[in-house]
């Protein structure tokens, strides 16, 4: 019976990628279509994906990628300038970084209120409460038992002093726009394990969050970025840095996998208890990694308490592969959407997630075909400024494949677009960049209207451009 249940398994995931559409573009690249191009090497379901890191560091661009005046073929086109009273019943959920504060468009008064439906306020994060100051990794090490009282605190909190008091604000303005409070992010989670481990650490985190909400009566809920219960096939994660605090597993990787629906359990027992049942939300970001990362947590209980799961179908591809690839395409996001439906999860409750950022590889050579090239690891080029905004401008820049600078493609199997440069006298000679681009945001609505999903999730909202072109395209979409 398990080998028939897993063939069963197996034909749904086939007849879910074969029925959903593609998307198309007028200036796909022929060859790519029948080649497969560069997504294929990194694996059709982008297996080793991980989650967008929460960066603080960035490099300035130069002056050609700092041009936003640019009108390339990613423009959203005209929409109108009024906003919608209504969003079609679909999220569009935007997290806002409280780092970028004071930046260009990185302020709360810059978000397009009227053209979103939830804002995810990044990061605050966990706290042991007392004297005891170890990491879960040095206690743990040490022997020492899980701590029990843990709080929760502004990652900066000068900032969010000035940005909750805007927020208050702008709720009064857009009542109906939900503002959520996202805890963890990529280098925020080292003290989730630790805190899960016991019913009593559980226990003090629903009080800080329940205390939280109390003296904000703006916020309307709490999203868990725990990146990532159990870890992945490589185990625990590590910090990266001084600035990571990584992600522990305090006890086993089982253990993990049991705590993270057991604290969403007692989260939204807490919420609805001392706010009403369904007044306060719950919701959480998931790793599109089919293979690598979600096979380690259990979401088919997690989904349970949860309103809505957001998916990071972004990172999808990276310096892991070891050759160029789609860090988000429609045939990721389908094999992703399929990994959740198939496990059970209500599809009405996944967002789909649309990265505002290009991923930028360094190939090891210059070329006239990036197809299974070699990318240089590491490659030095940070995703913090291959903005909207910025990526719009290298491709008004592309010429055709015979002449020499940059060059776009759209890969009509996997649903992705793709820039690079082969000018050896650029600055950006050898780089490769994947983005985003209005023909995939159109595939992956078409597996929202055709698999009745919540909406989408963006990863971040200052990348967009500063009249707001891809957010606008999102919610003329919806409504």
């Amino acid at each position: 019976m398990k080998k028939v249940g897993k063939i069963m398994a197996l034909i749904m995931v086939l007849v879910l990628v074969f029925c959903m559409g593609c998307g198309r573009s007028e200036n796909a690249d022929p060859a790519a279509a029948e080649t497969g191009n560069v997504s294929d090497a990194a694996g059709p379901a982008g297996d080793t994906g991980e989650g967008k890191s929460q960066k603080q560091d960035k490099t300035e661009p130069t002056a050609a990628a700092q041009d936003t005046g640019t009108q390339a073929d990613t423009n959203a086109g005209e929409t109108a300038d009024e906003g919608l009273t209504h969003i079609g019943g679909k999220e569009i959920i935007v997290y806002y970084p409280n780092w970028k504060l004071g930046e260009p468009n990185g302020n709360v008064e810059d978000i397009p209120w009227e053209y979103v439906t939830m804002v995810n306020h990044a990061f605050w994060e966990i706290v042991p409460l007392g004297e005891e100051t170890e990491t879960s990794f040095e206690r743990r090490s040490e022997g020492k038992e899980a701590r029990t009282e843990f709080g929760i605190v502004s990652s900066l909190p000068e900032a969010d002093e000035e940005i909750f008091a805007k927020y208050r604000e702008y709720h009064e303005l857009y009542p109906d726009v939900k503002i959520m409070i996202s805890i963890g992010g990529w280098s925020r989670c080292g003290f989730f394990s630790e805190m899960a481990y016991t019913e009593e650490g559980r226990n003090s985190f629903v009080r800080a969050c329940v205390d939280l909400i109390k003296e904000n009566e703006w916020i309307a809920g709490i999203d868990i970025d725990w990146e990532y219960p159990a870890g992945s096939n490589d185990g625990e994660r590590w910090p990266e840095d001084e600035t990571d605090q990584g992600c522990p597993i305090f006890g086993t990787a089982f253990e993990d996998r049991v705590n993270f629906p057991e604290l969403l359990k007692v989260l939204k027992e807490g919420l609805d208890n001392e706010f009403g049942a369904g007044n306060k939300l719950l919701t959480a970001c998931a790793s599109s990694s089919t293979g690598w990362t979600l096979p380690n947590q259990n979401w088919e209980a997690a989904a349970e308490f949860l309103d809505y799961v957001n998916i990071m179908t972004y990172d999808m591809a990276g310096d892991w592969d070891g050759t160029p690839g789609h860090a988000s395409s429609v045939s990721g996001t389908k094999n992703a959407m399929a990994y959740f439906m198939i496990k059970g999860v209500d599809k009405t409750k996944l967002n789909i997630g649309i990265p505002y950022y290009g991923t930028g590889f360094r190939l090891a050579e210059a070329t006239k075909n990036p197809n299974g090239a070699q990318i240089v690891v590491p490659n030095g080029i940070s995703k913090d400024f291959l903005t909207v905004s910025q990526v719009k401008a290298f491709e008004q820049e592309a010429v055709p494949v015979e002449e020499t600078g940059w060059h776009k493609g759209y890969n009509e199997k996997a649903g992705g677009a793709y820039l690079w440069n082969d000018d050896e006298n650029s600055e950006y000679y050898c780089w490769y960049i994947s983005y985003e681009c209005l023909d995939a945001i159109d595939g992956k609505f078409d597996l929202i209207d055709h698999y009745s999903l919540a909406g989408v999730l963006v990863w971040e909202i200052t990348e967009d451009t500063p009249d707001h072109e891809f957010t606008k395209y999102l919610a003329d979409m919806l409504k």
